[in-house]
């Protein structure tokens, strides 16, 4: 079944103007929605269809072809790292967030969302979602390390890739619209100031969490699995630095630690906790 789905998503990837990567749970989705209002309103499309490959661009072929992924899938084929790369002749914008941020949600992900059926194809044991919040970013193989040896890897890939754009989900949480207008441009997309604005207010999580709840999203990725369940919703709590409520000081400083030694400085995290570029 996974090969299945590398040859989709390599498929994909053929077909697309650009592609969107960030591990799971990182804010990829909620960036995906701002984007799409950018273009929903730009050119009077449907406001509950959000770009995913071609979807808008049936609609105006003036919209691009957009892969928003992971990359695991691709990876079983191509090494992040390796070379050639599939992704080295497309615009790739790579979103990271505080690794411990990123592993916490993902947490929440694996025990309220993952579909039973497709643990398999995910690679995810039934064990995973039964640990504690620091057993699994300490000793899952989903956990912290894993999220920080992503980011290492795709720190190195973005070097084979000369049309790249590195965002970090915590200056969009601080303020969208300056990195909004920034994938604009690397898009080559010309933005109103008010399409902007638009987009951050519409994409507000507690907007996107009010659309969650009544299916407003013509996809299954923005439904909660159980409305009464918070934790169950795609769109969670987004909160910088919200890793340390769940945390003793020792484990924190274990996070912190790990972080400070393992991860590439180049996304500018450090055992400070995330921070907000200027």
């Amino acid at each position: 079944m996974r090969w299945l789905r590398a040859r989709r998503d390599l498929q994909r990837l053929a077909q697309s103007d650009a592609v969107f990567i960030s591990y799971a749970k990182a804010g990829r989705t909620w960036t995906r929605v701002m984007i799409s209002r950018l273009y929903q309103t730009k050119y009077g499309l449907p406001d509950s269809i959000v770009i995913d490959g071609d979807s808008l661009h049936r609609l105006n072929t003036k919209v691009p072809r957009m892969l928003f992924t992971m990359g695991n899938y691709i990876a079983d084929r191509y090494p992040v790292t390796s070379l050639p790369s599939p992704y080295t002749d497309h615009k790739v914008i790579f979103l990271a967030r505080h690794p411990a941020d990123t592993a916490v949600s993902f947490y929440f992900h694996l025990r309220n969302r993952v579909n039973p059926n497709l643990k398999d194809v995910k690679q995810v044991a039934d064990a995973e979602g039964a640990r504690d919040i620091f057993d699994h970013l300490q000793n899952s193989p989903r956990g912290l390390r894993h999220v920080i040896q992503y980011m290492n890897d795709w720190a190195i890939a973005l070097g084979h890739c000369p049309h790249n754009l590195l965002l970090r989900y915590e200056d969009l949480r601080a303020d969208p619209v300056p990195q909004l207008r920034r994938i604009a441009a690397f898009l080559g997309d010309d933005f109103t100031e008010s399409q902007f604005r638009d987009a951050a207010d519409f994409a507000s999580f507690a907007k996107l969490k009010e659309k969650e709840r009544e299916n407003f999203f013509a996809t299954s990725k923005l439904q909660a699995r159980d409305t009464a369940n918070p934790d169950s919703f795609k769109v969670r709590r987004g909160k910088v630095g919200g890793y340390v409520d769940y945390l003793t000081p020792e484990q924190t400083a274990w996070v912190e630690a790990t972080i400070a030694r393992d991860l590439n400085p180049v996304f500018g995290y450090s055992s400070a906790g995330p921070t907000v570029a200027g």
